[in-house]
């Protein structure tokens, strides 16, 4: 069997398993964390928001177009693609499955370069993060 790497993650947390051969355990070949995405908004932001003076003197905030949190996630869904990629290049996976919960699942798919991208042979919008091996890998197709 080719090499299958499974990228389990959320927003805060990530784990890449690897299968050996078919309906084989899970074995862990990494884990990160990204403790900032855990953290409230108003501790991700290093200044108040910016201010604009509208009609009559009067001052309004503005803020960033999307969540401070969101804002994160993107930059742990780019370093996660890193390391992915990484992992390609050394030919260390053939196929790649990726679990994440929805809209996490959609930053990796955007960060993953085209190379890494290509071996992306299924995805499951799920938030696992949080389970055991034993847990997940009941959640995968019975094939892998």
């Amino acid at each position: 069997m080719e090499a299958t790497w499974i990228l389990v993650a959320d927003g805060a947390r990530a784990r890449v398993f690897r299968v050996e051969r078919p309906r084989g355990p899970l074995i862990e070949e990494a884990s990160y964390t990204h403790p900032e995405e855990r953290l409230p908004e108003h501790e991700l932001a290093s200044d108040d928001p910016g201010r604009v003076r509208g009609a009559g003197g009067r001052q309004h905030a503005f803020g960033p177009d999307e969540s401070l949190h969101r804002q994160e996630a993107g930059r742990f869904a780019a370093e996660l693609a890193r390391r992915l990629r990484e992992g390609r290049e050394k030919d260390r996976f053939r196929r790649l499955y990726l679990v994440a919960e929805p809209r996490f699942l959609g930053q990796l798919r955007d960060a993953l370069d085209a190379g890494t991208a290509e071996r992306v042979v299924g995805e499951f919008d799920k938030d696992l993060a949080g389970h055991d091996a034993k847990a997940i890998r009941e959640h995968l197709p019975e094939r892998l």
